[in-house]
């Protein structure tokens, strides 16, 4: 008796693609130290994600990759901020946010983009709780449990706080401001 593994594939699976975006970044940047002993510039970085996610653009039969990514880096050239489109299309930017209710952040994050120069790292951290606290529902607050903090910077090891390791941030943050009644 001999059995053959098929696996059953449908007309709809030959556009499916998997791409993990960390990897390939990881990759590059990596491929970046060996064969040039230096470390890739964010720019050029988000350049090849940009040239990755524009190819299945062009293809017949081939759908994009469907996201947004916001890639914050610190290289010879200073901070970076860099939002990626679907389409492809990327942007350095001063200050950004993505995603459902992203716009009030941005709103906020505009109306203070001028006192960020005078900021010290901690300050960066609230405004940045407070463009994110802006983009929840009124009835919700910033948790342990709903925020991460990332940070990069010039002689700063990339850090990423989890759970307990947000709470002296958290604590540190003022109580929301009531909103007026419409």
């Amino acid at each position: 008796l001999q059995v053959s593994k098929v696996k059953f594939r449908n007309q709809y699976d030959n556009d499916v693609t998997v791409w993990s975006p960390q990897n390939f970044m990881r990759q590059e940047c990596l491929d970046s130290r060996f064969v040039f002993d230096r470390p890739l510039p964010v720019s050029r970085l988000v350049s090849l994600i940009g040239s990755k996610t524009q190819i299945p653009t062009q293809r017949y039969g081939r759908r994009p990759y469907g996201v947004g990514l916001l890639i914050a880096g610190y290289d010879d050239m200073g901070p970076h901020i860099f939002q990626t489109c679907p389409s492809a299309n990327y942007f350095d930017c001063r200050a950004m946010s993505i995603g459902a209710r992203s716009q009030s952040a941005r709103t906020y994050l505009e109306r203070h983009m001028s006192e960020f120069m005078e900021c010290n790292l901690n300050e960066l951290v609230k405004h940045g709780l407070r463009a994110l606290r802006e983009t929840l529902p009124a009835e919700q607050d910033l948790t342990t449990k709903n925020v991460s903090i990332g940070i990069v910077g010039k002689d700063l090891e990339f850090t990423i706080y989890d759970d307990d390791d947000v709470s002296p941030f958290l604590e540190g943050l003022e109580e929301r401001p009531q909103r007026k009644a419409q």
